[in-house]
């Protein structure tokens, strides 16, 4: 006689492994994009990569969440998956202060760079007007000689 196997096979193993994977990713190299990101802010760039980055740190959160759900129903073992889960949300924290963060200094580096060029003008229109005056100085008594 014939032995069926009625157990149902774990399935999420694969999605778990996958959502680990790039939320690990997402940890680990959140402080290189951190990098990135704030020098492309400082030199005028936008902060897409650092939204980029939220979006893959929230995928693999989702495929981690997504595998604990079926790892469950089938009775696997959940252990990337919840590891997944949680890297994926540190790391989905971090990105969205980051981008958040990135905001903020933007809309405040266009007021310092509004305040500095209006100073340098200032000080330009200063320096020419003595330089004008010191001119009209010297070609004054350079006349009168």
């Amino acid at each position: 006689m014939e032995q069926t196997n009625t157990q149902q096979t774990p399935q999420g193993k694969g999605m778990g492994v996958a959502g680990f994977v790039i939320s690990l990713i997402g940890l680990i190299f959140y402080f290189v994009i951190a990098i990135v990101v704030a020098g492309q802010a400082l030199f005028g760039g936008g902060y897409g990569l650092g939204i980029f980055w939220l979006i893959l740190c929230l995928a693999g959160t989702c495929l981690s969440v997504m595998a604990m759900m079926k790892l469950g129903k089938t009775g696997g073992k959940k252990g990337l998956a919840i590891t997944g889960m949680i890297l994926g949300i540190v790391a989905s924290i971090f990105t969205l202060m980051l981008v958040m963060g990135i905001s903020k200094v933007q809309k405040s580096g266009d007021m310092f760079g509004d305040k500095f060029k209006k100073e340098m003008e200032k000080g330009l229109n200063q320096s020419l007007d003595s330089l004008s005056k010191a001119t009209s100085k010297a070609l004054d008594s350079a006349a009168k000689h």
